[in-house]
């Protein structure tokens, strides 16, 4: 008996239902969610009042909501990217990045050379 020479010897397609990167980036997004909805409205009056009179507080729940909804645009596109079958490819080249980054950061976009490119432009 010949093996198929058609056939991969890795199983590279991607269960969104299964798979444990798609399990990751689905909880981060559920605990994102929920972070943005207890930040969402104030639990009492007393916590309303208290927002209002210190606008550092309210500077730092903004910067905070920022920072959960950027990440929560990141998961999302990195759980399209999987649905696409294209997850681990760098938006911008196309290169395979990394499997250390990809285990660090499932929801990181770029490889390190544009990422690297990318900072010296900014």
């Amino acid at each position: 008996m010949t093996p198929n020479i058609n056939t991969p010897a890795v199983d590279s397609s991607v269960d969104p239902k299964g798979g444990p990167v798609w399990h990751r980036l689905h909880s981060e997004r559920e605990d994102i969610c929920e972070a943005l909805l207890k930040e969402g409205a104030p639990n009492s009056e007393a916590q309303l009042t208290q927002l209002r009179s210190n606008e550092a507080g309210i500077r730092a729940a903004n910067w905070h909501r920022e920072l959960l909804q950027a990440r929560l645009r990141k998961v999302d596109e990195a759980l399209d990217q999987l649905m696409s079958g294209k997850y681990g490819d760098c938006r911008k080249c196309g290169k395979w990045i990394e499997d250390t980054k990809l285990d660090f950061d499932p929801a990181i976009a770029f490889c390190l050379d544009c990422w690297e490119r990318m900072q010296t432009i900014h």
